[in-house]
């Protein structure tokens, strides 16, 4: 028996006031004791406590519909209270959803079709991966890159045009 004398050893009393059957030889036969419950002993709440779920019932009580701004109704379509001013502008404006357009490489006079990477001042963290950073044909950066000055329709006519055989000279 390993825990004879549980009245020298230290580690041995605080075993036993956990676990019962510790003289067993087989670790599966030791049973941790079962504690008695706390919840009939629970301590009456604090003020802070009290007072938090006092808050937290307040909570509960309000609805989803009291708050934000209030309607006002006129010509029977509801209108915010709050409307902005008129020559109200934003000194930001986002450019993430812009078109398409034909650009023209400097360096290599290639043509090409898309949107040139930009940072947008409203959401700078975007990126898009199918923005050009340079120019797709001979790597120029996108200084180099200018907007074409015809339209990618006619660039699209002027490339997909049937060239001259050796016959027609």
């Amino acid at each position: 028996m390993p825990f004879a004398n549980e009245g020298n050893d230290p580690i041995a009393a605080r075993l036993s006031k956990c676990y019962w059957n510790l003289s067993s030889p087989f670790l599966k036969d030791v049973i941790p004791k079962k504690r008695p419950s706390k919840a009939f002993n629970r301590k009456p709440p604090t003020k802070l406590e009290s007072e938090e779920e006092e808050y937290h019932k307040f909570e509960r009580g309000l609805h989803i519909s009291d708050l934000g701004p209030k309607l006002k109704e006129t010509d029977g379509q509801p209108k915010l209270k709050f409307e902005l001013a008129d020559d109200y502008k934003s000194s930001k404006h986002c450019i993430c959803m812009r078109s398409n357009t034909a650009y023209e490489c400097e360096r290599c006079h290639q043509y090409f079709y898309g949107r040139l990477a930009q940072i947008c001042d409203l959401h700078p963290n975007e990126f898009f991966l199918m923005d050009f950073r340079n120019c797709p044909f001979c790597k120029a950066p996108i200084e180099m890159i200018k907007k074409s000055p015809i339209s990618w329709e006619t660039i699209r006519k002027i490339e997909e045009a049937e060239l001259p055989s050796d016959g027609d000279l």
